[in-house]
């Protein structure tokens, strides 16, 4: 199973990335829970849009206190990227216009341009 979860994990980092010609340095779902927040650093160039009105989240994971609400459109320049406790793709990164940071899955997030790195 968790075999499993990596394979879909990689596979969604690949799609992620193939439209931004950058990189992702090895991933590990390391976390000793799903509300642990890893350590972030602001390494790369990314920005996209939010494809539907979201919580940013606090740490990587949906059932994570939630930062603020966010609409459909808003742009969010990624910081870097994390597999998190149950092998998916989140964001870490500011809310266009504000000094507001948290955490997204890479799935509700266009990319528009630049490179995505590890956090």
């Amino acid at each position: 199973m968790k075999f499993t979860k990596r394979i879909s994990a990689v596979a969604a980092t690949t799609a992620l990335l193939a439209g931004l010609g950058g990189t992702v340095g090895a991933t590990s779902a390391s976390a000793a829970g799903p509300c642990d927040r890893p350590s972030v650093t602001n390494n790369s160039s990314a920005y996209g849009y939010f494809l539907g009105d979201y919580h940013l989240k606090t740490a990587p994971a949906a059932e994570c206190g939630n930062v603020t609400s966010v609409k459909k459109g808003a742009k969010f320049y990624v910081w870097c990227a994390v597999e998190n406790y149950y092998g998916h793709v989140w964001v870490y990164g500011r809310l266009n216009g504000t000094n507001t940071k948290g955490w997204e899955s890479g799935d509700n997030v266009s990319y528009e341009s630049g490179s995505l790195k590890h956090c």
